[in-house]
């Protein structure tokens, strides 16, 4: 039978786990700050190289105009990486391990494969014109591409490191941006002003769901039961049900409206804005926005900390990424990065990491 003590043993070991986050100490975090610095100017953790490290919490940031992607530590809030990109590189995403990151190269048509540990492209792989927003199957073994100047969504194989197919939209359409849950393959037209809803599976359009002018980047609730459309035609924020497609409401923000992520508890979004160069604190409940942060110069693209105590916002009129304080509201760091700067994703792997 177990004891009293050994089943409090494994109810704190269980919380840990579960907890995310919780599994690095503030003193080991204030050790890891404290680390040396290599000669290459990269925070040394053990004599490694931060950038380098997997269990590392960091943000990768494609920039346009220098063809390279920055990599930001969390916690220092210092570059610590910089890796040589194909022309106009715009998103970046990562494998579930976080041991691949896949770049989208506009100008380029192709996709960079990254190892996060050598910080090294392994692989180019070409695709359709203009390739931009992107997603990766759960199994990590296919990656959705749009392209900005086609009709097709390209699949890129990932384990054989190959273009695998086509999906075609049908003649005029243009893709953008896209949104994964199980089959459905979500994809914004921001030129027709419409969601595509397709079968991933069967490679069939199940649903077209008008929307406000020009889309961006979409985004999916948890459950896959809401669907978040940024304007930039309309400077809106519009939400779908997605069982039929009907519009359940539409917020004014400022102009140019980009991108959009959503609180955990499905109350409040965060929505940037290019044109606008604002980033607006929106209560989804009510439907108005409550805070708008200003002189943030071509707000792009938007990304949250594990906790969501900061959201991180790509500059594309200053070269920097703002750091904002998702409690006060406010803009509580600038960190400069590469030119004209595009996405922004979050690289952490489950359960390591305090500072995330």
């Amino acid at each position: 039978m177990i004891n009293s003590k050994k089943l409090l043993i494994m109810a704190i070991t269980a919380a840990v786990l579960l907890s995310g986050c919780a599994m690095e100490t503030k003193q080991e975090a204030a050790e890891r700050l404290h680390s040396k610095v290599g000669a290459t100017g990269e925070t040394a953790i053990n004599g490694q190289a931060a950038a380098g490290k997997l269990t590392s919490i960091e943000f990768y940031v494609p920039s346009e105009k220098t063809n390279s992607l920055s990599v930001i530590d969390v916690v220092s809030s210092k570059v610590v990486g910089n890796i040589p990109l194909s022309e106009a590189p715009s998103t970046v995403i990562f494998s579930s391990t976080m041991r691949e990151a896949y770049a989208a190269n506009m100008n380029s048509s192709t996709i960079s494969f990254i190892n996060t540990q050598t910080l090294k492209v392994v692989k180019e792989v070409p695709v359709g014109p203009m390739p931009h927003g992107m997603v990766l199957s759960p199994d990590n073994r296919m990656l959705y591409v749009a392209a900005v100047a086609s009709q097709f969504i390209y699949l890129v194989d990932t384990k054989e490191g190959k273009e695998a197919g086509t999906i075609d939209l049908g003649t005029g359409a243009k893709t953008n941006y896209l949104a994964l849950i199980g089959e459905k393959l979500y994809v914004s037209d921001h030129e027709n002003h419409k969601v595509y809803v397709v079968n991933v599976k069967t490679k069939e359009l199940q649903m077209t769901i008008p929307t406000g002018k020009t889309p961006r980047a979409i985004k999916l609730s948890d459950d896959g039961k809401k669907l978040y459309v940024p304007t930039a035609g309309d400077n809106t924020l519009e939400v779908y049900n997605t069982a039929d497609g009907k519009q359940l409401s539409k917020i004014s923000v400022a102009a140019g409206a980009t991108d959009v992520v959503v609180m955990d508890d499905g109350l409040n979004a965060i929505v940037t804005s290019t044109e606008g160069s604002t980033v607006s604190f929106v209560d989804l409940q009510s439907g108005k926005v409550v805070k708008t942060i200003t002189d943030l110069a071509g707000a792009k693209h938007i990304a949250f900390n594990r906790q969501q105590t900061k959201a991180y916002v790509t500059l594309s009129g200053t070269d920097q990424v703002a750091v904002i304080d998702t409690v006060t509201q406010q803009v509580v760091e600038q960190i400069k990065v590469g030119a004209q700067p595009h996405g922004i994703q979050l690289k952490a792997l489950p359960g390591i990491g305090g500072s995330c």
